[in-house]
C-alpha cells in the first residue's frame, strides 16, 4: 500500500480531485472514509460511478477503514485517501494508520463555522482536531489545487 496523497474535502470527488489530484498523484483507488457518507446507499453510489477510468473507489466507514488501511488488502495500490472532516483523521491515527501529511482542500462555510481561507472553514472541534494531529508531528497543508502553493493551516488556527 502506498498511500499517496490524504485530502480533506467535504465535496469527497469532484471536478478537482477527478481531474487535479488524481493526475497529480497518479493513483489506483479513491478511499472515501466518512461515517455518514458510508450510511448514504445513493451519495455512496454516486461516488463510485464518478471516478476517472481505471480508479478504483471504496467509501468505508471508519473503523472499516482503518482496518483496511492495516490489511494487506491493498498492498499493490497507491490511494488517495478522503475525508470531510479532520476528527476521521484523528481516529485512524489512534489507531495505528500511518499518516504523515494532510492536504486540505475544502471545508465549507456554514453556521458556526469561522472562515480562515476561501475554501476552509473550522469550527471549534476542527481546530481541536488539527492541533491534535499537529501535536503528532503531521503536516497540516491548505492546497485547493495541486499548482497552488501549499500554506501551514496553523499559522492560520
Amino acid at each position: 500500500m502506498s498511500i499517496e496523497l490524504v485530502r480533506i474535502d467535504d465535496r469527497l470527488i469532484h471536478g478537482q480531485v477527478v481531474m487535479a489530484w488524481s493526475k497529480a498523484v497518479s493513483i489506483k483507488r479513491i478511499v472515501v472514509i466518512d461515517d455518514k457518507v458510508a450510511k448514504d446507499l445513493i451519495r455512496k453510489m454516486l461516488l463510485e460511478t464518478v471516478a476517472p477510468p481505471g480508479v478504483k473507489v471504496s467509501v468505508l466507514n471508519t473503523l472499516d477503514g482503518i482496518e483496511y488501511l492495516k490489511s494487506n488488502a491493498n498492498d499493490n495500490e497507491k490511494l488517495l485517501l478522503l475525508f470531510t472532516n479532520p476528527a476521521t483523521i484523528v481516529t485512524l491515527v489512534e489507531n495505528g494508520v500511518a499518516i504523515t501529511k494532510v492536504n486540505i482542500g475544502g471545508m465549507s462555510f456554514m453556521q458556526g463555522k469561522t472562515q480562515l481561507t476561501k475554501a476552509v472553514s473550522l469550527d471549534e472541534d476542527d481546530k481541536n482536531a488539527f492541533k491534535a494531529l499537529h501535536k503528532c508531528g503531521i503536516i497540516l497543508q491548505i492546497q485547493v489545487l495541486p499548482n497552488d502553493s501549499p500554506v501551514d493551516i496553523m499559522t492560520k488556527i
